[in-house]
């Protein structure tokens, strides 16, 4: 028997295979037992033709009737698409993800080149260092950052970076960083590993990708709470709180947008198994 052709979020199409989807939900934090039995089960629905999204969205169903905590875990990278439709959110999360790390964060700093002036997105410090983050954030899932990007922002440090020596400064940027929620293209990949632009995607690189740091450090966008509505989690963003600790340390932001006593505790529960303190 045939396996099931899905498509991928890239457009490109590839046979079904059950153990992608049983990695995927046991890398959210899920066990291997239920791990197996969501796969299977989701399995034995595929189709022809149907997306990976479609997939997704029947296994979180299934996971979340079982176990919510592993469920909104398994749905992090939906989660982090959700910070959109702008990129605001994405930097204040980067920031606060990067500070988590042990660096020094700032978002939204000007500097001065020897050509022009640079709004750099995220500036962290750490043992003396500096590094200046350009941030592309897409809230599509298939959407790759590519050569083109990397060749822009490799541009934009050199700027800065002879800016500072024409200044003769000590403290300017040192090295370059290009972040993105999604993947990047093997060109940008080749690219960047050739010119010293240090890349960080959604898994690149391995075993240290922006998938990796959030689990690492437990730093969740609120967007990945089970227990809000899409208009309580967008209420909530446009009100500056992005992440679930901002939510446990001012449990009160909740009741500014409206959210019942109720709800509030049931909120800061989940938050709290999400970030596991």
């Amino acid at each position: 028997m045939s396996l099931p052709i899905i498509l991928k979020g890239d457009g490109n199409k590839e046979p079904f295979a059950i153990e992608k989807l049983t990695e995927s939900l046991r890398r959210s934090g899920t066990d291997d037992h239920l791990a197996e039995t969501v796969a299977k089960r989701v399995g034995a629905t595929v189709k022809d033709g149907m997306t990976t999204t479609a997939i997704y969205q029947e296994a979180f169903k299934a996971l979340r009737k079982e176990e919510r905590v592993s469920a909104a875990r398994y749905s992090m990278r939906r989660a982090i698409l959700d910070l959109g439709p702008t990129g605001f959110p994405f930097e204040k999360f980067v920031a606060a993800l990067m500070h988590a790390k042990g660096y020094e964060t700032s978002y939204g700093i000007t500097v001065q080149g020897r050509c022009i002036d640079h709004e750099v997105d995220v500036v962290m410090r750490k043992d003396g260092k500096a590094i200046g983050a350009e941030l592309k954030f897409h809230n599509t899932p298939g959407f790759k950052t590519d050569l083109k990007t990397a060749l822009y922002v490799r541009a934009r440090y050199w700027d800065i970076q002879w800016g500072a020596e024409d200044r003769k400064e000590k403290a300017g940027i040192d090295e370059g960083w290009l972040v993105t929620n999604t993947k990047f293209t093997s060109k940008a990949i080749q690219y960047s590993n050739c010119s010293g632009i240090k890349l960080l995607g959604w898994s690149y690189p391995d075993g240290a990708s922006l998938s990796d740091f959030i689990r690492e450090t437990g730093v969740y966008p609120i967007t990945i709470l089970t227990t809000l509505s899409q208009a309580e989690k967008n209420r909530l963003l446009q009100s500056g709180v992005t992440m679930c600790h901002m939510v446990m340390s001012d449990p009160d932001s909740l009741k500014r947008i409206g959210i019942s006593a109720k709800k509030q505790s049931l909120v800061v529960e989940e938050s709290k198994a999400i970030c596991q303190l």
